[in-house]
């Protein structure tokens, strides 16, 4: 209210002075209340008043003014100094739990009509109408020039207000420690359960950050687009959707960079921005993008925990019984291999006892049990060449006791299956 400017004019044409004496006062440049407490050296309460009267003579281009004029500007003087002795006593000894201060209702108007002119492509009604309590939270961080997160729930709509506040007692001490009984509203919260609540409580709080001249509306709406964005994307293949949680998180670590970012203050001062250049760069941070990624669902985490389980576990096993594992393995291959020449030798026609002969059973040294006793034509192996104890034919060729091939299964190469690899 100190340094409002449409305060201050309503309040002077409200106490009587004339509209050209107001017009008189602005083009001097005393055009709130803080510039009039200090227009002169007139203190309230003092008898000397010639300082007062070359103020009045200015205002009304009257010399001397008339009795009335000048108790008008004795007034004005009055309140302003007090205004002023008054902010400053606010300014030293609030606390972090105190209220937010009050946009004063003139300034709140000029403020609203300035920036529905400015912002024409929106409808600044309904759900869009920031309620006074979220613009005084943020019009309290801005007079403070220090940030605080605003949370969702707190982007109110005035319509919200409008329904009616519900006051309850509670005892509790001011500011000098005295337990006093105070009125305590109760606070409202806004919805975002569906996307679009979600779209527009983000809008109100660009809009409320906008009306205070902190951040432009366009930029703050860039972040929100942003991660909305997220929020909608279909995720790849075997990833979850980004989920509410994490654009809190996102959003949350977003003012935590403008905070370390803006500790000297977020005041505009001459057309400068603090908290906009922050935020242009904080929208590019990778720690706070990195917040906006999809997350691998359930079903990919348990594939890689399975696939991490069974090489730990294979990496354990010791190399004997990976050794006999694989000769159980040739074993098997084995047995199938010799039920299935069975099924094909029992199916000739012509076989001398109608296929009720009898297989013979072919017997391995101990190092070859599990491996294949003949070529893949059905031709006997020399186990000899395989143990390295044969050396009647080039490897590759037969001897007497067979083919010199390795008797691993699936190999069938020239060479031992000492050497095999």
């Amino acid at each position: 209210m100190l340094d409002s400017e449409a305060e201050f004019s309503a309040r002077v044409l409200e106490m009587g002075f004339p509209h050209d004496a107001l017009e008189q006062m602005k083009s001097q440049g005393f055009n709130t209340f803080g510039k009039v407490a200090f227009a002169t050296n007139f203190i309230p309460g003092q008898s000397d008043d010639s300082a007062l009267i070359t103020f009045s003579n200015n205002i009304f281009q009257i010399d001397p003014p008339s009795p009335g004029q000048l108790s008008l500007v004795r007034r004005l003087v009055y309140e302003s100094y007090t205004m002023a002795a008054t902010d400053l006593k606010i300014r030293m000894e609030r606390k972090d739990d105190d209220a937010p201060r009050r946009l004063a209702q003139a300034e709140r108007s000029a403020r609203y009509n300035e920036q529905k002119a400015r912002l024409s492509g929106l409808d600044l009604t309904g759900e869009l109408e920031c309620s006074n309590r979220l613009i005084d939270m943020v019009y309290s961080m801005a007079e403070e020039g220090s940030l605080k997160y605003i949370k969702w729930e707190d982007a109110t709509k005035r319509d919200q207000e409008l329904m009616g506040l519900r006051s309850d007692p509670v005892w509790k001490p001011d500011a000098q420690g005295i337990i006093r009984e105070s009125k305590v509203q109760e606070v409202l919260k806004a919805d975002y359960k569906t996307d679009l609540q979600l779209k527009f409580v983000l809008q109100r709080r660009s809009l409320a950050l906008d009306q205070t001249r902190l951040v432009d509306y366009d930029l703050m709406e860039k972040w929100s687009k942003i991660m909305l964005e997220a929020y909608t994307n279909v995720p790849p293949e075997g990833y979850s959707k980004v989920s509410l949680e994490q654009l809190q998180r996102a959003d949350l670590e977003l003012f935590k960079y403008l905070m370390r970012e803006c500790r000297s203050g977020i005041k505009t001062l001459s057309g400068r921005q603090p908290l906009a250049e922050a935020l242009k760069e904080a929208i590019k941070a990778p720690e706070i993008r990195l917040c906006l990624q999809p997350m691998p669902s359930g079903s990919l985490k348990r594939k890689a925990d399975q696939s991490d389980e069974n090489l730990t576990k294979k990496s354990r096993e010791d190399p004997e019984i990976s050794r006999l594992k694989e000769q159980v393995k040739n074993l098997q291959g084995q047995i199938k291999n010799a039920q299935t020449r069975q099924l094909s030798s029992s199916s000739q026609k012509g076989k001398k006892g109608n296929g009720k002969g009898k297989n013979k059973m072919i017997r391995l040294p101990p190092p070859l049990i599990g491996m294949s006793p003949t070529t893949a034509s059905g031709e006997p192996n020399c186990y000899d060449y395989n143990l390295k104890k044969c050396d009647k034919a080039a490897p590759g060729q037969r001897c007497s006791k067979g083919w010199h091939l390795c008797m691993r299964h699936g190999c069938g190469q020239a060479h031992s299956q000492l050497d095999h690899a």
